[in-house]
């Protein structure tokens, strides 16, 4: 399958072709059935069947907030999400956060926590079904981890790039949406403070929810309409162009793709 339709769709018009187009035969490890569990995997660091490597919450970026927003089908996303916003769970103007708390813990796990801790789920898996509410629109750790590859070392290699390449867009994206919505170069280092903690103040590692004076500060005017900030931060980014986006990313961003670029035709299937 084409990359162009395992990533999120707000890509599909400002990514170069080349990203695109790479069809990456990748079998020794899918969603449906895990191979990092038992059974199939008889390594010390093994997997629960149930939970797979979803024991970790994702970050969601504001235009893909909004991008799922959108879309109809995605009932149950829409759930958690309002849920969350209505709970003051860490939903931001920059995406939906883990909260600190979560993070600080997950950051300081032991070897042996992920794949096993199943009061680390991600909110969005669906538990039922065993897959992905948000997966079409998902951030870029689900997007590119692999725990094995086809391709051996070097498409784990790929996909580790990959990674980074996307983090680097998937910031200039969110930055460039709040930006447009008004949000001030302060502003929005404040916000960034909020992804990928260590650390965090007694009160933040007690609660799961942020304080209502302290979101509203955050928010810059959008509290009250936290869905629609998101939907108008998709609005922004798929309104862009490839010209427009390679600008935006400047010479890290372009380097960053010609390193993917010369990875993808060294790539052979074991």
């Amino acid at each position: 399958m084409l990359l162009k339709y395992q990533l999120p769709r707000v890509y599909e018009n400002i990514l170069p072709r080349e990203i695109l187009d790479f069809s990456p035969q990748e079998t020794k490890a899918t969603c449906d059935t895990c191979a990092m569990s038992r059974p199939r995997h008889r390594g010390k660091i093994h997997y629960r069947e149930d939970l797979k490597c979803c024991t970790f919450h994702p970050f969601l970026p504001n235009y893909m907030v909004g991008a799922l927003f959108n879309e109809s089908s995605s009932t149950e996303a829409h759930r958690i999400f309002r849920d969350k916003i209505s709970r003051r769970e860490y939903a931001l103007p920059i995406g939906l956060v883990a909260p600190v708390r979560y993070q600080v813990e997950f950051n300081h796990r032991e070897e042996g926590d992920f794949g096993q801790r199943e009061d680390w789920l991600c909110p969005y898996y669906n538990k039922e079904k065993q897959n992905c509410n948000v997966w079409r629109n998902r951030g870029v750790v689900c997007t590119t981890f692999f725990c094995k590859s086809s391709y051996g070392k070097p498409g784990l290699k790929f996909w580790e790039k990959l990674g980074s390449y996307l983090w680097y867009v998937e910031l200039a994206l969110l930055e460039e949406a709040l930006v447009m919505l008004d949000f001030s170069p302060r502003q929005i280092m404040t916000l960034l403070d909020y992804h990928n903690r260590h650390d965090g103040t007694a009160a933040e590692k007690k609660s799961w929810v942020m304080p209502e004076a302290k979101a509203r500060e955050l928010w810059n005017g959008y509290y009250e309409d936290q869905e629609g900030f998101y939907k108008k931060c998709f609005e922004v980014i798929s309104n862009m162009n490839k010209k427009s986006f390679h600008e935006l990313i400047g010479e890290q961003g372009q380097s960053l793709e010609e390193d993917l670029f010369s990875i993808i035709p060294t790539l052979k299937v074991n």
